[in-house]
């Protein structure tokens, strides 16, 4: 054989196993993952969970204490990014246009993922999250300091009344607070000053400050300031422990002959309901993992120690977009209301 042919007769052979090679390559590390999934572990060494709102809030306060857990449960690192702005969009556009492969979690609160759907042109649908589980129904309250001059949720009532315009309070636009406040404006026909804020955080702060006058919380998220606030009415059907001396919404809205629906804030862990689509096995993973963290006797231990048993549940991924599904249809019905305020 000549040099040559030689030469090309080797180049050729060079050219073959560096082919094999990297076949070699891709075969192992397609093993290799696939093996990470057979074992059960979580294929992403680090993970992060974006909230659209604060830190500090009730949702912040609730993720972080099962993000710790589920990094036990998965063996991955989860940071949290949190990331307020225009009423929960910011953070849940980012969520969205993430990698879609459980790499990225996302932490939320309806009403607010709808209101920023119904009411905010978000460049995202309802169906793009799939729930791993809806944990907390926060029932709405209507929350004064405790030196406020109203004793009761009808002084506050008549107060708007004779003064039009008058009494201001904080709230995060769209979502349940504020869809509460639209529907006491258009039920008892008075005028009230919404303040808008970016979290449960920020609203909280505005209202120990005497930025307002009143603010449309949330039971469990006021128990936070508890020692200094009083909660006139809160949205259940009967009294809740957290506030004894609180009336149930409708029973104090008998005067007026008018109820109002009884909604809250909404917390729950989602994904990319492409992940659920394309790759089942792992969002059965995760849902798994985090019932294992709901049912532990630590989590159980933190729920009594934060006074959420009332509020709290494992629900499951099927029952939380059900769930999920009937609240945006909610806000679907009074989104011209809420448009207009």
């Amino acid at each position: 054989m000549g040099f040559k042919r030689r030469g090309i007769f080797l180049s050729m052979l060079l050219v073959l196993m560096l082919a094999l090679v990297g076949c070699g390559s891709n075969e192992n590390g397609s093993k290799a993952v696939a093996s990470k999934k057979e074992d059960g572990k979580w294929p992403h060494r680090n993970t992060t969970l974006i909230l659209p709102f604060d830190a500090g809030g009730s949702l912040d306060s609730m993720m972080r204490v099962i993000a710790k857990s589920l990094e036990k449960e998965l063996d991955t690192k989860i940071t949290i990014d949190n990331r307020p702005g225009a009423a929960t969009q910011v953070g849940t556009t980012i969520f969205v246009n993430s990698k879609d492969d459980g790499s990225v979690l996302f932490g939320g609160t309806q009403l607010y993922l709808s209101a920023s759907i119904l009411l905010q042109d978000a460049g995202y649908d309802i169906d793009d999250f799939s729930m791993v589980n809806i944990e907390q129904f926060d029932p709405v309250t209507i929350t004064v300091p405790k030196d406020s001059q109203f004793q009761t949720f009808g002084d506050l009532i008549e107060y708007a009344s004779d003064n039009p315009g008058k009494l201001s309070y904080s709230t995060v636009h769209g979502g349940p607070l504020h869809l509460t406040g639209v529907l006491l404006e258009d039920k008892l026909g008075i005028q009230l000053n919404p303040v808008f804020y970016d979290g449960g955080g920020e609203m909280r702060n505005a209202l120990l400050g005497n930025h307002v006058d009143f603010m449309i919380g949330n039971a469990l998220g006021d128990n936070a300031i508890a020692d200094n606030v009083r909660v006139l009415a809160v949205a259940s059907d009967e009294v809740m422990d957290l506030w004894p001396d609180a009336e149930p919404i409708n029973e104090a809205l008998k005067p007026y002959n008018v109820e109002v629906p009884k909604v809250g804030s909404v917390r729950f862990l989602a994904t990319h309901s492409s992940l659920k689509e394309k790759h089942p096995e792992l969002f059965d993973q995760l849902s798994k993992a985090y019932q294992t963290v709901y049912e532990s006797d630590e989590y159980q231990q933190f729920i009594k120690d934060n006074n959420a048993e009332a509020v709290s549940e494992y629900r499951g991924p099927e029952e939380s977009d059900e769930l999920n599904q009937s609240l945006h249809s909610l806000l679907n019905d009074y989104k011209d209301v809420l448009n207009n305020n």
